[in-house]
């Protein structure tokens, strides 16, 4: 009778969905795939090689999500790979918890995965991620992605592992982040004034909607649309892509090129799980996060080309802001809150070569 460990692993995208992060999300998965448990056979200890690793991902992303491709692929090669020892399975739409909840479960070693949307989640138990969602950091995609990737961050992570028990295994570009509003010119900071803009709950958003002029507002990501419909809020930011699977084009007409976030998405794993697995799990694992990782950024930039034509085609008024305006104002993110940054860590950001 083979062991069972069944490691469940949340995958929380916020996407998006990414990328925004939702509050009042219930977990809706079995039972079993909020815990992890090993299951010993009664009648013998059996070799390591028995062992099944279950495997449950979460997002809050639908499967119709461009990037639902990536997470898909990354369960599929687990599943192939792991020779009959892996178990995945993919939960789409917040079916294991929003991506706040997620990742407490991830540090508290419940859940051992999670794809955070952005950063801003994981922030909140590791303050020098900030840098990732703090505004106008970054020039290009690329310049995002081998600093969060190179090897002269491995420190950072190897400390983040040490002392929150979250692992991150790799990051991809989840998009630019734009603003979408309603029958606004905006040009400048000056023109949101007094906007209800949503931001995800987590302190360097909130001070990011405050130097993008309007009046921040958190919100969960699953109440996003019916908000705007009802003028709850005024406008949202997200990539893209979140605009077009969420169809926020159909109660906000005007779509804003601010750029003001390179959006990072990473894949993470509670840390003491993490070392608990056997090394050739761990390969399997961490190869199918890289190919996640590659597939998830390369989906993105392909998207993306297309993306603004196709919200223009949804009748969105596309405008054009004064960018340098609104990098101007985001200085203040960057002096309210890089004292709590590793030492060096912006410098080494704006660093990284662009391409």
């Amino acid at each position: 009778m083979k062991n069972l460990v069944a490691l469940s692993i949340s995958v929380a995208i916020l996407l998006s969905l990414a990328a925004c992060g939702g509050n009042t999300a219930s977990p809706s998965a079995p039972a079993s795939s909020g815990t992890v448990s090993s299951a010993k056979s009664a009648e013998a200890a059996g070799s390591e090689n028995d062992e099944v690793y279950v495997f449950n991902f979460g997002t809050n992303q639908p499967a119709t999500h461009i990037v639902a491709e990536a997470y898909q692929g990354l369960v599929d090669e687990l599943n192939e790979q792991g020779g009959g020892r892996i178990k995945a399975t993919a939960y789409f739409s917040e079916q294991l918890g929003n991506e706040k909840e997620m990742v407490d479960m991830v540090a508290n070693g419940i859940n051992d995965m999670v794809v955070a949307p952005g950063h801003s989640a994981l922030s909140t138990y590791y303050p020098s991620l900030q840098i990732f969602d703090a505004p106008y950091v970054f020039d290009t995609p690329e310049q995002m992605l081998n600093f969060a990737n190179g090897d002269g961050l491995d420190p950072m992570w190897d400390d983040m592992a040490s002392t929150t028990k979250i692992r991150v295994l790799g990051t991809y570009y989840f998009g630019s982040r734009h603003l979408t509003c309603n029958d606004i010119d905006v040009k400048t900071p000056a023109d949101l004034k007094g906007m209800k803009l949503r931001v995800i709950d987590a302190p360097i958003s909130l001070a990011t909607g405050r130097a993008l002029g309007a009046d921040p507002t958190p919100l969960a990501y699953s109440e996003l649309y019916l908000a705007l419909s009802q003028k709850i809020v005024d406008a949202q930011e997200n990539p893209l892509a979140n605009i077009l699977s969420a169809k926020f084009y159909e109660v906000q007409n005007e779509l804003v090129l601010t750029g003001h976030v390179l959006a990072p998405v990473a894949f993470v794993i509670n840390e003491e799980k993490w070392q608990s697995l056997p090394d050739d799990i761990k390969a399997i694992v961490q190869t199918a996060v890289d190919h996640a990782v590659a597939k998830g950024s390369q989906l993105i930039e392909e998207a993306e080309k297309s993306q603004i034509s196709e919200l223009e085609g949804y009748g969105m008024k596309v405008l054009h802001p004064d960018v340098e305006a609104f990098k101007a104002n985001a200085k203040s993110v960057i002096d309210e809150f890089s004292s709590n940054w590793n030492e060096g860590l912006y410098e080494s950001a704006i660093a990284t070569p662009k391409e």
